[in-house]
């Protein structure tokens, strides 16, 4: 069973006999499932007593809208880490190339393939740089890049990444970006790759629906290509009715929520900036300014704040897993003003 990931609350309840649980661990919308798209995903119920559209044409119609592309360079999955997976297990990479630290769905989906990974530790353990372009070589077959970067989120200039497209497209080197936090930075046009796509036939964009409109319960995400190739291959390992009714109608809903994506956008600026003040109080803790919702830090006392935390009810995201990192790292979710201040003074009663 995996476990490695945030948002296990459920096991955590029942492994530390925790009746109530704030969780910081998961990256989840903090206002909440929109009451447009709950609506949606109740009204769904009278349909799952049949199949979905197996074309899910509505759905990909409003993507199509979202993002300003063709139909048909748009392909689903139950949540953006089925989209990673069938990637990686259409296209079968042998070697491939990672940022560490990164999200670490990359490597288990190629891992699943058997396929041989070779990393770029990062200098500052957190912004992205083109150090990597010198590890690009004859045998790579694809390169993951995050933008805004899962744990540490750090956000990647489009030019920068560019520079990795074009010399990867120089060695036929796959490239995916995944771009499942864009949506919750301000002036996101500037940094997506979306606009790139029919200048790069070796660039696919990941995107997730499950963080930015907060129901990670039922699944959706979709990646982008203009490479036709890509996309047979990648279909012909999508299996049929990937996305269930509920999250099928949720997504149309959701993408129509234009105003809901601005006032989430303020309202996790704000509360990211009064989270990293904050922390930035403590002299052992090391925090790394982010510009998605949540926030990397390290800290220098020998002390598991994981669970230090769990006795004052609170689950934060340990990133030792992450390559790259030690125990001594942690990320944070950016919660409502009244979970972000429990947060501050639990740590300050752990670590004063």
């Amino acid at each position: 069973m995996k476990n490695s990931h945030g948002g296990n609350i459920d096991e955590i309840k029942r492994n530390y006999k925790i009746k109530d649980l704030v969780d910081f661990s998961a990256n989840i919308n903090p206002l909440g499932i929109s009451k447009t798209v709950k609506e949606a995903m109740i009204n769904a119920i009278e349909d799952v007593v049949h199949y979905p559209d197996i074309t899910y044409l509505d759905l990909i119609n409003s993507i199509s809208e979202f993002e300003n592309i063709e139909k048909n360079n748009i392909f689903l999955g139950n949540g953006a880490a089925e989209v990673i997976f069938n990637i990686v297990r259409g296209l079968k990479p042998k070697r491939a190339l990672l940022y560490g630290p990164s999200f670490s769905e990359y490597s288990e989906a190629l891992s699943s393939v058997d396929c041989n990974i070779d990393y770029y530790i990062l200098k500052d353990k957190c912004n992205l740089d083109l150090g990597i372009l010198d590890m690009i070589n004859k045998e790579t077959d694809i390169i993951f890049i995050c933008n805004p970067n899962n744990p540490t989120g750090a956000l990647c200039k489009r030019d920068m990444i560019e520079e990795i497209l074009k010399a990867s497209k120089r060695k036929d080197v796959t490239v995916v970006i995944d771009e499942s936090f864009l949506e919750f930075v301000r002036n996101s046009k500037e940094f997506t790759l979306i606009n790139s796509l029919k200048h790069y036939d070796n660039l696919i964009i990941v995107k997730s629906l499950t963080k930015i409109f907060a129901f990670p319960g039922i699944r959706l995400g979709y990646g982008l290509t203009k490479n036709k190739e890509y996309l047979e291959k990648i279909n012909k390992n999508t299996i049929s009715w990937s996305v269930n009714t509920i999250a099928n109608k949720a997504g149309i809903a959701a993408l129509k929520e234009s105003l809901y994506i601005k006032n989430t956008i303020s309202f996790v600026e704000e509360e990211n900036k009064f989270l990293f003040n904050n922390l930035s109080l403590f002299k052992d803790l090391k925090v790394f300014k982010g510009y998605a919702n949540f926030i990397f830090f390290k800290t220098f006392k020998n002390i598991d704040l994981k669970e230090e935390l769990l006795k004052y009810g609170i689950l934060i995201r340990s990133c030792e897993n992450y390559i790259g990192l030690d125990m001594s790292y942690y990320r944070v979710a950016v919660r409502t003003r009244e979970e972000n201040i429990k947060l501050i003074k639990s740590l300050q009663e752990i670590v004063n």
